[in-house]
């Protein structure tokens, strides 16, 4: 449900959901790679995922995120902030760099001062046909 209410959120022109992927998606990141959870009240307020891999170029492995998402309501706590150090602990734990990424969202601004506040470098943009 909550990557439902993700996904509603992103900017038009986004493809649709396709259940069975995004299922098998969760499913692999559950088995072979990462998913944080946060909680409030045994409630899920907020959560980040992702799996190992690399540049197409490259065998040098990687900690990349699939989906990192957090509810409205939550979005001026710390939850957001503690998601990220999180998956930071799980990369430094592997000895794997992190690359992250928003796209879809819109508010990019926003969001590229919260990576860099985090000390991430911006690598790029994310172009798409209207």
């Amino acid at each position: 449900m909550m990557l439902q209410v993700m996904h509603s959120e992103t900017i038009d022109g986004t493809s649709p959901i396709c259940p069975e992927t995004l299922t098998s998606a969760i499913n692999n990141a559950i088995h072979r790679g990462v998913i944080v959870v946060a909680e409030i009240d045994n409630k899920i307020v907020g959560s980040i995922a992702g799996m190992e891999t690399s540049d197409w170029w490259s065998s040098e492995k990687y900690l990349a995120d699939l989906f990192f998402f957090v509810y409205k309501e939550n979005r001026t706590s710390t939850i957001a902030v503690r998601l990220i150090k999180s998956f930071m602990e799980i990369g430094k734990k592997t000895n794997m760099k992190m690359k992250l990424g928003h796209v879809y969202s819109g508010d990019g601004d926003r969001k590229d001062k919260f990576y860099e506040r985090l000390g991430f470098v911006k690598a790029g943009s994310l172009y798409t046909e209207a």
